[in-house]
């Protein structure tokens, strides 16, 4: 009836229509797809640990976590202030009884999905939820290649180039006396690993608080765990960061990390690149972004709006 009545000409008409639409289930269940889809779990990963190191953990356990973190995830993009940084920066997860009793959290058996602490102080935002740390990690062993990879292209938006040539990673029985930020470095020590790895092994290393099936430790190997991390931004800076909380803390704060957010929903809604719609667009977006308080709805609503005005 707008469109008839010629009331879909302004910036304003045309949000006004938008935010109609918001609350829709279908909205949801796309804004909801963006968010599998840039976590790296869309495609319901394969999480198998060994059964000798990790006897507790069950596919049973395996969909609990996924479950905790879709719930998360729910809690923070469709409440009022939907605000991005909670999910980088929340201290609080989901969790039944089964998880609380390998997760060593005081909770009853058999009890239901409750909104929890976790390792106070310990463990901030989705980057240390045990589902995410369970998919990039090994069946035995944490792997701050993989964490660190998920962070730089996710969160941060970088590209990443193809390895040199391939290479199997050491086998930590050829190794027993190294943890595996130890063994890390020795893998990629050689300078044409270092391009990439120069950026994703100070990023993961940051996570080595956390082993294969995302608990919280301090040791490995008999040794304390060194979690300190760095990264050298675009503009030329190096941030310096020790654990997953001064991690989350950098992203949630990060240019590069909103900026990156604005350029994959833009793709993701629209399907085309935000550049195509000039060269003031991302940035547009992304001061609107900042200004909202990061809303994570009301970026949704922009990038639509800004897409269709420009059809």
């Amino acid at each position: 009836k707008a469109a008839t009545n010629g009331q879909l000409a302004t910036r304003e008409q045309i949000s006004a229509q938008v935010h109609r639409m918001l609350p829709d289930q279908r909205t949801k269940a796309k804004l909801d797809g963006f968010f599998l889809q840039l976590l790296k779990i869309d495609q319901v990963p394969d999480i198998a640990k060994d059964s000798a190191a990790y006897p507790e953990f069950s596919p049973e356990v395996a969909s609990d976590l996924r479950t905790s973190l879709e719930l998360t995830l729910n809690d923070i993009v469709w409440s009022d202030k939907s605000d991005f940084r909670e999910l980088l920066l929340g201290d609080s997860i989901y969790l039944n009884g089964r998880l609380a009793k390998l997760y060593g959290t005081d909770l009853i058996e058999g009890s239901p999905f409750q909104v929890m602490k976790l390792d106070e102080g310990k463990r901030v935002g989705i980057i240390s939820h045990p589902y995410l740390l369970s998919t990039f990690a090994y069946t035995s062993t944490s792997s701050p290649i993989h964490r660190g990879v998920f962070v730089s292209r996710s969160l941060l938006g970088r590209t990443l180039r193809p390895p040199p040539e391939a290479v199997a990673p050491l086998s930590p029985e050829l190794h027993a006396s190294l943890t595996t930020r130890e063994r890390v470095l020795l893998q990629t020590k050689a300078q044409a690993c270092q391009t990439c790895h120069g950026m994703i092994n100070p990023i993961g290393f940051s996570l080595e608080n956390f082993d294969a099936i995302g608990r919280y430790r301090e040791q490995e190997k008999d040794k304390p765990v060194d979690a300190t991390g760095s990264y050298l931004t675009r503009t030329g800076e190096t941030v310096n960061f020790a654990g997953p909380a001064e991690l989350a803390k950098f992203l949630a704060t990060s240019p590069e990390v909103h900026s990156s957010m604005v350029e994959r929903l833009f793709h993701y809604l629209i399907k085309q690149p935000i550049r195509a719609y000039g060269p003031e667009t991302l940035p547009r977006l992304r001061d609107s972004f900042t200004q909202k308080e990061f809303n994570i709805k009301e970026l949704t609503a922009d990038i639509v709006t800004e897409a269709a005005l420009n059809h």
